[in-house]
């Protein structure tokens, strides 16, 4: 939800124009300015403040606590000229919102975090859990330090600077792409990617913390970090399983279910004639963590009880495969005007460009720093399509 807060006639005509445009997303905050800010702060996720930034800095600079939780505040100016994003660019989404503001009220956006000033997405911006030193690394790809790219694991990352991912060296900077456990040296960012898949079996009323505890137990035996689960697997007759929903509910991950038929149609080392009978498939943690593809790196084990009786969990972990987003955008009659705001956006955000070279040159400066662009000639159409499957 997006508090709006006003003081004057001018404030209150905008304010109104935003409600008016998101209704469902915003609510107006009536009363004395001070004690509107701190209900809004409070109660909402995001604030647009119709004030001036000096009179903001002074109303939420108590009340700020962590950067992390803290909702982002959006200042725009008496005149609507300028939507300045001042608190939680990033984790608050000021920028994003201070860009939307732009667009329906046509003010400007004025943001000043650095990576966003300079096209580069933020470190903690990439949709991945993040490790380690993100502002010592973050200023390093600034400054144009040689950054080193280790994708331990591979995962698609947007453009980033052409620093980025220059040969290892004593002392520079990395960035490291991981799903193992190993956590971040110094001068070191880990990304998490959500790149493991964890299949599970349960014997009926089997306890979330056996369920949960063979999951950590397993990952940690294997090396493999717990912050990279993207999902627990089931067969769906184990889809209200308690201890499988209490599991991946601890976890923060989804429960993916398929029928006992499309397991039993997937290859699986460790077949076994228990969930046969009781479910209709011959394996369950093994066949739903391969279902989606992989490479199976924890094939199926059993949790172990201390009070000796039979084991009611499985687990098994895959290493999903990987796969990128393709997107197909025309550049319309070709006057800059005419260009959608989709098509903006897909170009924006694209880390890997194919096209036609004198098209390319109509829109390179939309392009992120470095944004790898394959261009080629004309009668080269079929090829440009193959590359674009194959980069994706």
């Amino acid at each position: 939800m997006i508090g709006l807060i006003s003081a004057t006639a001018a404030g209150a005509a905008a304010r109104d124009r935003l409600a008016a445009a998101w209704p469902a997303r915003t609510r107006v905050y009536d009363g004395t300015v001070a004690d509107a800010v701190r209900r809004a702060f409070a109660e909402c996720d995001q604030l647009v403040c119709f004030l001036a930034t000096g009179a903001v800095v002074r109303l939420v600079a108590p009340l700020l606590a962590d950067k992390t939780s803290d909702p982002g505040v959006v200042c725009v100016d008496e005149a609507g000229r300028f939507a300045v994003s001042l608190v939680g660019g990033h984790t608050g989404g000021a920028n994003e919102l201070a860009r939307e503001i732009g667009e329906l009220l046509g003010a400007e956006p004025v943001v000043t975090t650095a990576t966003d000033a300079v096209g580069m997405p933020g470190l903690d911006t990439l949709g991945l859990p993040v490790e380690g030193d993100v502002a010592g690394v973050s200023r390093a790809v600034l400054d144009g330090e040689p950054v080193v790219l280790d994708t331990e694991t591979v995962w698609p990352l947007p453009a980033l600077p052409p620093n980025v991912g220059s040969p290892a060296r004593d002392g520079a900077a990395v960035i490291r792409v991981s799903d193992r456990a190993q956590g971040p040296a110094a001068r070191e960012v880990v990304l998490r990617p959500p790149s493991l898949v964890v299949g599970v079996g349960a014997s009926r009323g089997a306890p979330v913390d056996e369920v949960l505890g063979l999951v950590e137990e397993a990952l940690a035996d294997a090396g493999l970090c717990v912050r990279s689960v993207a999902e627990l697997a089931t067969v769906d007759a184990k889809s209200r399983e308690p201890g499988i929903l209490g599991a991946a509910a601890r976890l923060g991950v989804p429960v993916v279910t398929r029928t006992a038929g499309e397991l039993a149609a997937v290859t699986v080392p460790n077949p076994s004639d228990a969930p046969l009978a009781a479910v209709g498939t011959p394996s369950v943690a093994e066949a739903a963590a391969l279902a989606g593809g992989g490479e199976l790196l924890v094939p199926k084990r059993k949790s172990v009880r201390a009070d000796g009786r039979p084991a009611m969990a499985t687990v098994a972990v895959v290493r999903r495969p990987v796969r990128g987003r393709l997107a197909v955008v025309g550049l319309g009659p070709g006057a800059r005007d005419l260009l959608t705001p989709r098509a903006t956006r897909e170009l924006r955000r694209a880390s890997v460009l194919v096209g036609l070279d004198q098209y390319v040159d109509q829109i390179r400066d939309l392009l992120r720093p470095g944004t790898l662009v394959l261009e080629s000639g004309l009668g080269a159409e079929e090829e440009r399509a193959r590359t674009a499957v194959a980069e994706a």
